[in-house]
């Protein structure tokens, strides 16, 4: 019997987790949870028809004013802690009832060129055919401008360059400004031209010359109500106009009403839409420059549209459901199938701890958020107030809000959070807690707890060691073998638990941050230090080099790429790098460690990755092709430019720190 029991403790002893997480979230068994609505409040600001912005601690949510006059249309701004209304300002000019143009962030900037803002501004385009700007803390517009809006005036998206210009679709063409004073640098306005809902995509080429050097051209795509697909060099001068009904040999009237995704050296992606019916084509450009068709995919009705720019997320949806799809071998496929329906407004991610997801409006009476997160798992979230909704969810890794057509917002968050988000905003504002209400702000002095030392280490440490010790002890006096045996074994996995524990607490106690620039090894910011200036406030920078021959498609060595949702750019570089180079800005929270903006930042990318929980903690071991091992190669992270002292998962994240990941011989 107790031989029995010996071996049940070995048994339970030796149950430590060791497996291996393929890609996203393949180890859970239950849908994961969202964190609990926190507060909410009725805007009354009519309907609320794109997803309410969340930076620096604010919400911020857009409507359109009474539905049949447009009056009182405008933005609110609340504190993401509290709920308490910090703004309000009202765009007069708007007549229409919805407002559609999404909200977008513009971080102040210390760059010297002219379009650098020096404060914080929300920008977003109006019925009106207006464009304007905010002051993020103070709801103050900053400029406006005006554009043509026959119809129904600005409905869709634009991003932000790498220059601080912004490039905004109106509902006659194109317009780019600089984001500091809104001065006009480049406009294509056609009397002719009609675009609804439709953001702006992202194209971008590179050409190799006999010399090996490698050039690199790039510019807009603008979907159109009478399904042309306009392409735009960065100046926004169009240079040509492709009838995409036409190339696919569809009749009748088609419209295109979402964002032209491009996928490098794997084309265009383009949702058509028609009465009942809508259509996935896929073209491209011959080596002689003319559009070429690559597929058509037929799709139930509706459309919906995903963020501007670079277009990260290859997501199509519609009446009936919402489709992943990927490409292997110049061939389009299904990657996923969600039980979405009606979802015909904005496309977005959101994400919380591990969980990095597709948020997707399901616009009916009793309207929810269907939030995808890959094959198997997927959640709703349902407002407290049902309303129609066509807009999407706001998210900044740690606050998570949502609003519908009832002027109904809800925002989320972690209760444990609440000290980050609160001093977030009390920042961003330049309030403090005795202007809440509060006057003691100094947190208690914490005694020494039972099991754990003055000096910050547990004492519980070395019970692991003591209970080996006495084990070792014991298997002395046993008088049969078996026995004997089984008490040895017991007392080599306790040492083995101690060192575990051991190591946690040498991880978490103990190891000195890393010395910046020690490691010797390349830099992101030493390649391309602009990469690093439109870093935001509460951002960290990661980077992902690889070697010529681990490099994923689309990144030739010698390019730095940056993809955002406003920011989408690669950076020539001179330098004769033969690594490519993969950058994110990843907002970062208290909870924050090197493995999450990690996990956040390859999930952004669609890149595979493998992760392998090991006896000492997770390790990243594979990125698409670059697999650990390979060439006895292994990655390894750097942290401002010293040697990762700490496990990924253990290194715990400031704002503005730089996380540089080498697939480097003998470094693991």
């Amino acid at each position: 019997m107790r031989r029995a029991l010996l071996v049940l403790a070995l048994f339970l002893f030796a149950a430590l987790p060791v497996d291996a997480s393929e890609g996203r979230h393949a180890e859970w068994v239950d849908d994961p949870i969202l964190p609990d609505v926190q507060w909410n409040a009725s805007v009354d600001i009519g309907y609320i028809s794109t997803a309410p912005l969340v930076k620096n601690g604010l919400v911020m949510v857009k409507g359109g004013g009474d539905p049949m006059t447009g009056e009182g249309a405008g933005i609110v701004a609340y504190r993401a802690d509290t709920g308490a209304e910090i703004w309000r300002t009202v765009h007069t000019a708007s007549e229409m009832g919805f407002e559609a143009a999404p909200l977008m962030h513009i971080p102040s900037s210390n760059e010297s060129n002219t379009c650098s803002p020096q404060t914080d501004l929300v920008v977003t385009g109006w019925t009106s055919g207006h464009l304007s700007a905010y002051e993020l803390t103070t709801g103050i517009e900053i400029w406006n401008q005006s554009t043509s809006a026959p119809m129904w005036g600005i409905t869709g998206g634009g991003f932000l360059t790498a220059h601080n210009e912004i490039v905004w679709p109106t509902e006659t063409g194109v317009l780019q400004v600089c984001a500091n004073n809104g001065t006009i640098l480049n406009i294509h306005d056609d009397s002719n031209l009609r675009t609804y809902r439709a953001n702006l995509g992202i194209w971008m080429e590179m050409e190799t010359d006999a010399n090996g050097s490698i050039s690199t051209s790039m510019g807009w795509l603008q979907g159109t109500e009478s399904a042309y697909l306009i392409r735009y060099d960065s100046n926004s001068t169009p240079i040509e106009s492709i009838d995409i009904p036409t190339l696919a040999n569809l009749s009748g009237t088609w419209r295109i009403r979402s964002t032209p995704v491009h996928i490098m050296e794997q084309g265009v992606l383009i949702h058509l839409h028609t009465q009942g019916e809508s259509k996935l084509i896929r073209m491209d450009w011959n080596e002689s420059g003319s559009p070429v068709l690559l597929d058509v995919i037929s799709l139930g009705p509706g459309t919906a549209t995903t963020p501007a720019g670079m277009g990260f997320l290859p997501v199509f949806a519609g009446s009936n459901d919402a489709i992943h799809y990927g490409i292997v071998n110049g061939s389009m496929f299904e990657s996923i199938r969600w039980n979405a329906t009606q979802v015909v407004g904005e496309i977005s991610s959101i994400q919380w701890g591990e969980v990095t997801a597709i948020c997707l409006p399901q616009n009916a009476a009793d309207g929810s958020w269907h939030i995808a997160i890959d094959v198997n798992h997927s959640i709703e979230w349902v407002p407290d107030q049902p309303g129609y909704l066509t807009a999407g969810c706001g998210s900044d890794g740690m606050v998570h809000a949502a609003a519908n057509d009832a002027s109904w917002l809800e925002v989320r968050y972690a209760p444990i959070d609440w000290n980050s988000i609160h001093s977030l905003t009390d920042s961003t504002l330049g309030t403090g807690d005795n202007e809440l209400g509060t006057n003691d702000t100094t947190e208690p002095e914490i005694e020494p707890g039972p099991g754990q030392e003055e000096n910050g280490i547990p004492g519980i440490v070395w019970l692991p060691f003591f209970g080996a010790i006495i084990f070792a002890i014991v298997a002395q006096f046993a008088v049969d073998l078996e026995t004997r045996r089984l008490i040895r074994i017991g007392a080599v996995i306790m040492t083995m638990l101690g060192l575990v524990m051991a190591g946690m607490i040498y991880n978490t106690e103990i190891v000195a941050p890393p010395e910046e620039d020690s490691s010797q090894r390349t830099r992101v910011q030493t390649l391309a230090p602009e990469i690093t200036q439109n870093l935001g406030e509460n951002e960290a920078l990661i980077a992902f080099h690889f070697p010529a021959s681990f490099a994923p498609q689309g990144c030739s060595p010698g390019d730095i790429i940056h993809i955002e949702e406003t920011i989408s750019l690669i950076i020539e570089n001179s330098s004769p790098v033969s690594h490519c180079v993969i950058v994110s800005h990843v907002e970062i929270h208290s909870e924050s460690t090197v493995q999450s903006i990690t996990e956040f930042s390859l999930s952004e990318y669609q890149y595979d990755y493998e992760i392998e929980q090991q006896i000492l903690g997770p390790f990243l071991r594979d990125i698409e092709d670059a697999t650990g091992g390979a060439d006895g190669r292994w990655w390894s992270y750097d942290l401002n430019g010293g040697y990762g002292t700490t496990g990924m998962s253990e290194q715990a994240l400031q704002s503005g720190d730089h996380v540089d990941w080498h697939f480097d011989v003998g470094q693991f």
